[in-house]
């Protein structure tokens, strides 16, 4: 009987105990953005807000069509979500269909005016500007949006019949 009343007692003694402790002891906020401050390396801690939480889209195909020829871009891309909350809610199904139907309606729209692309000039294609120029676009709907990146990226080009 003893030890069953030690069993029970313990932990809601101990548990409330630790609690409380942990927060007398742990350092006020001002204390640790003030010793981020002071890091050596500079850096400084986020604020929860400036967190980025990556959310990866997956791949596409863009097509731009040329005079005598069909440029085919196939590139993998993640963006990046400031904020837990904004994540989460844009994290589940209709959130990410809703941004990958905007990347692809955006992606689209890029490939419509990007006729400059000479033949052999799909090499050079900055795919940091490209990344770029995909986040600027689609923060003017989704707005915790912060950046973008491309993990893969190839192109073909085929003839046009």
């Amino acid at each position: 009987m003893k030890k069953l009343i030690i069993i029970l007692l313990g932990p809601l003694l101990l548990g409330p105990t630790g609690y409380f402790l942990g927060k007398m002891m742990a350092p006020d906020p001002v204390e640790a953005a003030a010793m981020a401050e002071e890091n050596e390396a500079g850096i400084v801690a986020a604020t929860p807000e400036e967190i980025l939480y990556k959310m990866p889209l997956g791949k596409f195909t863009i097509q731009v069509l040329q005079p005598r020829s069909v440029l085919h871009i196939l590139l993998d891309l993640d963006v990046y979500i400031a904020g837990s909350g904004n994540f989460e809610r844009l994290n589940g199904l209709e959130g990410r269909n809703r941004l990958r139907d905007a990347t692809v309606t955006v992606i689209s729209d890029m490939a419509e005016t990007t006729l400059w692309l000479d033949k052999g000039e799909e090499e050079h294609i900055d795919q940091e500007q490209l990344a770029e120029d995909i986040v600027r676009k689609l923060h003017l709907k989704f707005r915790s949006l912060r950046t973008a990146q491309i993990n893969e990226f190839n192109t073909a080009r085929s003839l046009r019949q």
